[in-house]
């Protein structure tokens, strides 16, 4: 590779590894040269992208299965199995396949090629066996972390050593190891273990390095996995380069890693960045059907405008939401959404509509079941409490006991405290000598 070639793979590795800045390329080399390079990395990133290699599986699997499958495609089927080596990512789906051919080629009498795929399916039988046992194991370990985080009911831990191994085995497929990797990252999560979750991710890391489990997608999956991290260690400058780099590929958890970007721009102090983002995925966020992530962009996008000043938008965009999808937000993220509507409420004064949507939607009720979880900010309830003394429903006695008594039982962590100094502080502008005595107290 001549000297200019090697120039710009050298200026594409900086930009591509820069948090901060964008070099700019060198406009004097010739421009088919930049064409060439184009052309020979996206020949290389698709000969290890392992979701261009099961589209390719899965393709050639259709076409056995209807008889449709061209002589070409089968020549280059049979020399990819007899030159198979290495256990790769989508080892288990390959060896369906071939069980698939196998049968295919035998009632034609072929047994030529029929001998081929039996002698690779002899071979690698031991290790199929292997895959299903793991696969089976880790969709048990699954249920055991998932429950875990959405019941708080048992302990995990004792999956860590086996998760481990299974991570770091490079006889075993892909798919298997990097199942691993999301059910340890989502243990260390649980566990609040952040020294394990930025070695596993640098772990992984280096193996994205090596063009072992690459996809746009996983790659994508990787990131938003990065900025739930970076975020929980306050390094939200980081959390953000990783937030932008998540939503580069769009595939059904695009909208998941908007909002989780979001979010962090508004730690960031950025809201104009945040609508930018919100304005430009909005088709995205209207043909979803996923309500968990529908709920969570409009509220942020309630947030975003409430940023911005533009708080009688928000509270429309609250209100025509709640009244289209009320069953939904109830079901699965009333917390969320009613955090945002009632926030821009607050900030406007409306402290009787407040009260409405507190009485109508059983919000007190609901808040003492949320006072129970790990992560409990008590916005909603020091909400409806400044509300209630604003409207002359109890004295400045009372709304102190009140602001007080979600603190009793709890003992906050460090980035519980911020969030809750942060909601102290845009309730303070309401009533300042209350909620600076409730600082004081945290």
């Amino acid at each position: 590779m001549d000297g200019e070639k090697l120039q710009i793979i050298e200026r594409i590795i900086v930009n591509a590894l820069s948090q901060s800045r964008f070099t700019d390329f060198d406009i004097s080399i010739d421009k088919r040269k930049y064409s060439y390079i184009k052309d020979w990395i996206e020949k290389k990133l698709q000969s290890i992208d392992v979701d261009a290699n099961i589209g390719w599986l899965m393709a050639l699997n259709q076409k056995i299965l209807t008889d449709a499958i061209t002589s070409d495609e089968e020549k280059a089927f049979l020399n990819y199995i007899a030159s198979y080596k290495t256990i790769d990512f989508n080892f288990h789906n390959l060896y369906d396949l071939a069980k698939e051919y196998k049968s295919y080629l035998l009632v034609r009498m072929r047994y030529k090629d029929h001998q081929i795929v039996a002698d690779f399916i002899k071979t690698y039988k031991s290790h199929y066996n292997k895959a299903q046992e793991i696969k089976e194991k880790l969709y048990t370990a699954t249920t055991e972390i998932t429950d875990q985080y959405t019941l708080n009911n048992n302990e995990t831990m004792h999956l860590e050593k086996w998760l481990l191994k299974v991570f770091k085995d490079d006889l075993i497929n892909g798919k298997n190891r990097y199942q691993a990797f999301v059910l340890l990252a989502f243990m260390y999560t649980n566990y609040n273990e952040n020294d394990k979750l930025k070695v596993l991710f640098n772990q992984i890391d280096y193996y994205f390095s090596q063009g072992k489990m690459y996809s746009r997608r996983l790659l994508s999956n990787y990131y938003a996995s990065r900025v739930l991290l970076h975020s929980k260690q306050d390094e939200f400058k980081e959390a953000e380069f990783y937030g932008y780099l998540s939503i580069r590929h769009n595939n059904n958890d695009t909208l998941m890693y908007l909002n989780n970007l979001v979010a962090i721009l508004l730690r960031n102090n950025t809201p104009e960045k945040a609508f930018f983002l919100l304005e430009k995925h909005k088709d995205l966020y209207k043909e979803t059907h996923n309500y968990h992530q529908k709920i969570g962009y409009c509220s942020y996008q309630i947030r975003v405008l409430s940023e911005l000043q533009q708080n009688t938008l928000a509270e429309a965009t609250a209100k025509t939401f709640l009244r289209k999808h009320k069953n939904e937000v109830l079901k699965h993220r009333w917390h969320h959404f009613f955090t945002s509507y009632i926030s821009t409420l607050i900030t406007q004064e409306n402290y009787e509509d407040v009260l409405k949507l507190a009485s109508k939607f059983d919000l007190i009720e609901k808040e003492k079941e949320r006072q129970k979880q790990n992560n409990y900010v008590p916005n909603i309830s020091w909400s409806i409490s400044l509300s209630r003394y604003m409207e002359g429903k109890i004295n400045s006695t009372r709304l102190l006991e009140e602001i007080k008594a979600p603190l009793l039982d709890i003992q906050p962590t460090t980035n519980q405290k911020q969030l809750m100094i942060k909601v102290i502080d845009r309730l303070s502008k309401n009533l300042p000598e209350a909620f600076l005595k409730l600082k004081s107290h945290i």
